[in-house]
Parts: structure tokens; sequence; C-alpha cells
């Protein structure tokens, strides 16, 4: 394959990637094979021609601007803690879904989760779409007032009708009560 694209006139650098686009646009038109026109080999030479062909005219029109050689890129990738932030925050989510009600979590799940337009969930679910999203609603109100509860939890504060309040008083009393 090298060979061909080096005797089309495609240069060194570019060989590669040419080879790979010869192969994706021979898998992609293998269907259209037909091993009566003639052999395998001349037909992928057909495309590498049609391939190197199109690169030349591409590349006239390509302007590439060499990088700086101080040049140094860096990848904006979260840091560890965040990862595991994100991992927690995940398995919160998870883990707070599986407590709420089949019905809500259902359609958490469908919507939110696995991104299934509400239409779809309500005509699967054999409900009217404003049902669908009634439930959501709600399911959206258990969803926010299990999470802070579960926050609260580890805080060591309290939550009451969706309101966290500062941490209880009765564990400090004990604490002061002993001698």
């Amino acid at each position: 394959m090298r060979r061909w694209l080096r005797l089309l006139g495609v240069p060194r650098r570019d060989r590669r990637d040419v080879a790979q686009n010869v192969m994706l646009a021979a898998h992609e038109s293998f269907g259209n094979y037909d091993p009566a026109r003639g052999p395998p080999d001349r037909w992928l030479n057909r495309i590498a021609v049609h391939t190197a062909s199109h690169y030349a005219e591409r590349a006239r029109r390509r302007v590439e601007e060499p990088l700086p050689d101080d040049f140094d890129a860096e990848l904006e990738e979260p840091s560890a803690e965040e990862q595991m932030i994100s991992e927690c925050d995940r398995l919160l989510a998870l883990s707070v879904l599986r407590e709420i009600d089949g019905e809500l979590g259902a359609v958490l799940m469908a919507h939110d989760i696995e991104g299934i337009p509400m239409a779809d969930f309500a005509s699967q679910s054999g409900i009217p779409l404003s049902t669908a999203y009634k439930r959501r609603t709600r399911a959206l109100s258990a969803f926010q007032l299990l999470v802070a509860q579960r926050i609260a939890s580890m805080d060591g504060t309290e939550v009451r009708n969706g309101a966290r309040t500062a941490p209880s008083a009765a564990p400090l009393l004990l604490l002061s009560a002993r001698p």
C-alpha cells in the first residue's frame, strides 16, 4: 500500500494517514466489490489512486503552520482529587436512584440518565405525556431530598422539608453530660 502511495506522489509524512483512508474507503465499499470484474489488488489500487488524487487536491488548499519549538500543550485533565469527587458523586447518585420509588426512578433513569425523549418514555409506559412530566418532577424532588439527607448525614446537619439546618444539638448535649 505504501509503495503505491509513494509512486502516486504522496509525501512520506502523510502516507500512513492516506493508507488509513484507503483502508477505510475499502472497508466501506466492500459490499460493492465484484470479484468477476477483477482481482482484489486491482480494486484496492483503484481506491488508492482515487484517495491519493483527492489528497493532492486537498493538500494544495491546506495551509499548515509549524508550532514553535517552545510550544508546550497543556491538557486540561481533571486532577486525581477531582476524579475521585466525580466518582463519589456518581456513586451517590446511583445509590439514591435505587432508593427512589419504582415509577419515579424509572422516569429518571430513562429520561435523565439514558437520554430517552419524554414522549417515547410516555408511549412505552402507556401513560399520558403530562403524567410522565409530573412523575419526573416528583422524582427530581425526591432525588434532591434524598441527596440532601445523605449529605446532611455526612455533615452532621439535618434536613427538614428540603432545607438544611444547623447540626443537631443532641450529640453535643450527650457529650456535655458525660463526666
